[in-house]
């Protein structure tokens, strides 16, 4: 790319977004890239922006947001030649992990520079890419319960501020999953679906996970009693994952109507679920001798 041609988008609501434009174009320029930042106000405005540069040809584009932001310019990067650079900039940054992106301004952007791209796997829910994981259940509830103030003055603590709350009123869901090693009839607080290493912030789904396995890994957490919600919810932050099994395509229903469903953060409603893995779907800037095990 000839100088000014790169393009830096980034979602100002994010966390850290709308005092960082200036500082991710200087760390850019420190870096030896000359960028034009194109500023957005949510993950939607930037989508006829990124198509733009799919359809030139621009071998990566950088973007600067949370976790939401990402997910929303992977859905449309995905299976093109446009690499993503990420600059995390939201609450638990939690892609950035799992491609062992600098979670600072300078390292981020020294790693699109001087990194290498590298293709990684993106899962699919419904037809929508997802970078992270989608929930069902507590953490679904939790997260519809943020709000964007909370979380730009509280960061991750703002998770379990709301979660007691939360926790106290919430029911079990029953669900109905299907996929290659049989069915699957659960009773269950939470259901969590996960594409790469890490899913909320520091935590990572299972102690060999990440975003090159091909498979989506699967975590069920307790058996409907808060007691045994709270038993798998410990183990699994200490390493040992609750019931977990891998597969690279799943189908989930609910038994009682809608529930509400979190995909990398934003919240719907749904009573079936079709979760597939797209192996190397997407192109990313990583660091030099990225290992998507060992980040």
């Amino acid at each position: 790319m000839t100088p000014g041609d790169l393009k830096l988008l980034v979602n100002i609501n994010a966390r850290r977004g709308r005092e960082s434009v200036r500082p991710a174009v200087e760390a850019l320029a420190a870096a030896g890239l000359r960028v034009t930042a194109l500023v957005v106000s949510d993950p939607r405005a930037a989508e006829d922006l990124l198509r733009a540069e799919v359809e030139r040809g621009a071998p990566w584009v950088v973007v600067g947001g949370g976790d939401g932001t990402l997910s929303h310019a992977a859905n449309l990067l995905a299976g093109t030649d446009t690499a993503l650079g990420v600059l995390p900039l939201g609450t638990g940054n939690t892609f950035a992990r799992s491609v062992g992106v600098p979670l600072d301004l300078a390292g981020a952007a020294r790693v699109v520079a001087q990194g290498q791209t590298t293709a990684v796997d993106v899962g699919r829910v419904n037809g929508r890419v997802f970078l992270n994981s989608v929930a069902l259940g507590l953490s679904a509830q939790i997260a519809r319960s943020l709000d964007g103030d909370l979380k730009r003055r509280l960061g991750l603590l703002a998770w379990p501020a709301v979660g007691a709350r939360v926790l106290a009123r919430h029911h079990a869901l029953d669900l109905t999953l299907t996929y290659a090693g049989g069915t699957l009839r659960l009773h269950t607080h939470q259901l969590l679906v996960a594409n790469g290493r890490y899913v909320a912030g520091p935590l990572r789904a299972a102690p060999d996970a990440s975003v090159a396995d091909r498979q989506l890994d699967v975590l069920v957490f307790g058996k409907g009693r808060l007691a045994s919600l709270l038993r798998a919810g410990v183990g699994w932050t200490l390493g040992d994952p609750a019931l977990r099994f891998s597969t690279d395509d799943l189908r989930v229903r609910t038994r009682r109507g809608r529930e509400w469903i979190s995909v990398d953060g934003d919240v719907t409603l749904a009573t079936a679920l079709h979760l597939r893995v797209e192996a190397g779907a997407l192109r990313v800037r990583v660091p030099r001798g990225f290992d998507a095990r060992r980040v």
